[in-house]
């Protein structure tokens, strides 16, 4: 899909990155909502102007309307003797294609921009917490098993 742009997300996208956010979790995926679309998109704005040291977005826009839309999470990690100037680890975090997208490419393109942000920042090591449907996607971008990566509560 050559008109689609893969861009850094700018602040007034943040509405639309709500409104993909709530198609995705509510009207395909069943949750209910504890707020309003508007307080929603209000609570998404809020967010990425109160973090944008700590998360990244990026957007997929195709004719000025962004349909595509991943999160990176960045942490700090306490320096190491080893390594004690700036260490950091990310997270890929949000990972949408609107329907009318999807099967295109888009969500490889969309993380792989995170990526180049990793490689660009020298982050250690960047996880991410697949569907079953991203797992294939994530692999061939180069994630794979860590045996000794826990999480509290554990999953099946």
């Amino acid at each position: 899909m050559d008109d689609v742009v893969i861009r850094a997300s700018r602040p007034d996208d943040m509405p639309a990155v709500a409104d993909l956010r709530w198609r995705w979790s509510v009207d395909e995926g069943g949750a209910v909502p504890a707020a309003t679309p508007a307080a929603y998109r209000e609570a998404m704005v809020a967010f990425a102007a109160a973090n944008p040291d700590t998360h990244r977005c990026v957007v997929a826009e195709r004719d000025g309307v962004v349909l595509g839309m991943a999160w990176l999470a960045l942490v700090s990690r306490p320096p190491t003797p080893d390594h004690p100037g700036r260490r950091l680890t990310a997270d890929v975090q949000t990972v949408y294609v609107h329907p009318d997208l999807r099967g295109a490419g888009v969500a490889g393109r969309l993380v792989t921009a995170l990526l180049d942000v990793t490689d660009d920042l020298g982050v250690e090591r960047t996880s991410v917490h697949s569907s079953v449907d991203g797992e294939r996607l994530y692999r061939r971008l180069g994630f794979g098993d860590a045996r000794l990566l826990l999480q509290r509560p554990p999953e099946d």
